[in-house]
């Protein structure tokens, strides 16, 4: 027979879990509620359009290691005081530091390590992208030494 504490913890994990269910389906209900009141108003302005042709936008959620604009700025920095072009690994590796964050840990590297490389994707013509024997490398491109508009990312809880 099990024992009565795991029963018990099992019991408090499954009251949350479906607890949050309920209140993801609630917010979601009135999510959809809200998109047929603004399509209804969208085609009172456009009737010649579908408002279902509209590309739903990502949602981008915020990690706990990097502030809004934070990645960005220090990817950059890293760069601008790097002798040469650096590779994801290393740009990552000097964050994690710089952050006092443990390289060590593979999971939280990782992690990092994707965050580094879409922010490097996102900083388009402000970084320069090489790749050499399929090893790519990262330096800031000509002349963006001068500030780089960043995108405003809206925080997503």
């Amino acid at each position: 027979m099990a024992e009565a504490h795991v029963i018990s913890a099992l019991r408090d994990k499954r009251a949350e879990l479906s607890g949050q269910i309920a209140d993801l389906e609630k917010r979601l209900g009135q999510v959809r509620a809200d998109l047929v009141h603004v399509d209804a108003v969208f085609r009172l302005f456009a009737p010649e359009e579908e408002p279902s042709d509209i590309a739903p936008k990502a949602v981008r959620r915020c990690n706990t290691w990097f502030r809004p604009g934070e990645c960005p700025r220090l990817v950059l920095d890293t760069l601008r005081t790097a002798g040469g072009p650096l590779v994801t690994r290393e740009i990552t590796g000097r964050l994690m530091t710089r952050k006092g964050l443990d390289p060590a840990d593979g999971r939280t590297r990782e992690l990092v390590h994707k965050t580094v490389a879409a922010t490097l994707t996102r900083l388009g013509a402000a970084v320069e992208r090489t790749e050499n024997r399929g090893v790519v490398s990262w330096a800031l491109s000509d002349g963006s030494n001068r500030s780089v508009t960043l995108p405003i990312t809206a925080k997503v809880d």
